[in-house]
């Protein structure tokens, strides 16, 4: 799975140099409460993001997104048990990703794609997440965003805080 990430690191990187007076290259993390089911069995999630991103029309832009997501487990309590520790959960989320400018300031997107599972048993599937952004510099935005992976009925969603940053 390392060698995944390096691959995915290695495609934007060169799409970047190929493409650097046409698209934006941005990066940044984000920090978030598991929602749903995934609050029974992890506490917070941790993540990072690299996009590159092309103008499509004025205020519009698109294009390839590698996340890295990282679900902290509890300590679970159980009758006649004193207590199970859940593993933490990794997830490389690979997507295409959407941002439009609302306004000068204000900036709503999604991506869409595909979650590879990192961790031991653990299966990837499908990705969304839908975001706000406010721009508080040139190359500085806070976002908040909800982001879900789906597969087979077993959802494993959060909100989450983040910063990003223009490279």
């Amino acid at each position: 799975m390392k060698k995944l990430l390096l691959v995915a690191f290695v495609a934007i990187m060169g799409v970047s140099s190929i493409n650097a007076q046409e698209g934006i290259l941005n990066g940044g993390v984000n920090v978030g409460i598991p929602t749903g089911d995934a609050n029974d069995f992890y506490g917070l999630t941790l993540g990072a993001e690299l996009n590159y991103m092309f103008p499509i029309s004025e205020g519009f832009t698109f294009g390839p997104s590698v996340q890295y997501s990282h679900f902290f487990g509890k300590d679970i309590d159980v009758i006649g048990v004193s207590s199970i520790e859940v593993s933490d959960a990794s997830f490389l989320p690979i997507s295409g990703a959407a941002r439009f400018n609302v306004s000068e300031k204000f900036v709503v997107g999604a991506n869409l794609g595909y979650a590879v599972g990192l961790s031991d048993g653990l299966d990837g599937g499908f990705y969304y997440r839908p975001l706000v952004g406010y721009k508080v510099g040139d190359s500085t935005q806070l976002n908040v965003s909800y982001s879900g992976i789906t597969n087979d009925g077993i959802d494993v969603n959060n909100i989450s805080l983040g910063v990003m940053f223009g490279i």
